[in-house]
């Protein structure tokens, strides 16, 4: 893969709705990729997954997916081929990258027992954000959206917040371009450096008195 300019790169923007937030117990029920290359976002891959166990209230609530929904749709097992297909050779990126990808590894394992590669080049859009958009006072999906004015069809949908990151993805790398950050090693550094400003702690501080005369 070539890694001297961030516009040459392909990229895979996951997302994966699930039956609960326990890597252990829950499985994945829907699952959305979309590539993005040269400016092109397009869909390459946006299904429900049967879970093969119960779909916790608080998932239902927060997507909209029931089980009856689900009872017919194929396996994961069905379908890890053609994930590891659409995964293979692009830039793993998530709105909090971490989860999906660790609910992907889980899922991979189990049915096919291999992983994703260890090396695969990652970017997690809220870690982006933070370094990126340190004006904004938070950085989750629908408040990048709202900021680069994204609509997100399907809120809490795979494909549907897939779809969103990847529009948001290809904003956040032209705002990065007009600074000067075009390729890849730039890009992690940037994100990897130290806080430009302190932290203050959010504890009660006592009270000093500075001499003004």
């Amino acid at each position: 893969m070539d890694l001297s300019d961030l516009r040459s790169l392909s990229y895979a923007v996951v997302d994966v709705e699930t039956t609960g937030t326990r890597l252990r117990e829950d499985r994945i029920m829907e699952i959305g990729i979309v590539h993005v290359r040269e400016g092109v976002a397009t869909t390459a891959l946006d299904v429900l997954v049967n879970p093969q166990c119960p779909v916790s209230r608080w998932s239902t609530r927060i997507t909209g997916i029931r089980w009856e929904m689900l009872h017919e749709a194929p396996t994961f097992g069905d379908i890890a081929d053609r994930v590891m297909e659409a995964l293979e050779g692009h830039v793993f990126v998530a709105h909090n990258a971490r989860f999906d990808w660790r609910f992907l590894n889980r899922e991979l394992r189990r049915v096919t027992g291999r992983v994703l590669r260890p090396n695969t080049h990652r970017l997690c859009t809220v870690k982006f954000a933070r370094k990126l958009l340190t004006h904004l006072l938070r950085r989750n999906l629908d408040s990048l959206a709202w900021h680069y004015e994204v609509p997100i069809i399907g809120r809490h949908r795979a494909g549907g917040d897939a779809r969103a990151t990847a529009q948001v993805l290809l904003r956040m790398l032209a705002d990065a371009r007009r600074q000067d950050i075009d390729t890849w090693e730039q890009l992690t550094a940037f994100i990897r450096a130290p806080r430009s400003t302190p932290r203050y702690s959010a504890l009660p501080q006592p009270v000093t008195i500075e001499n003004v005369a």
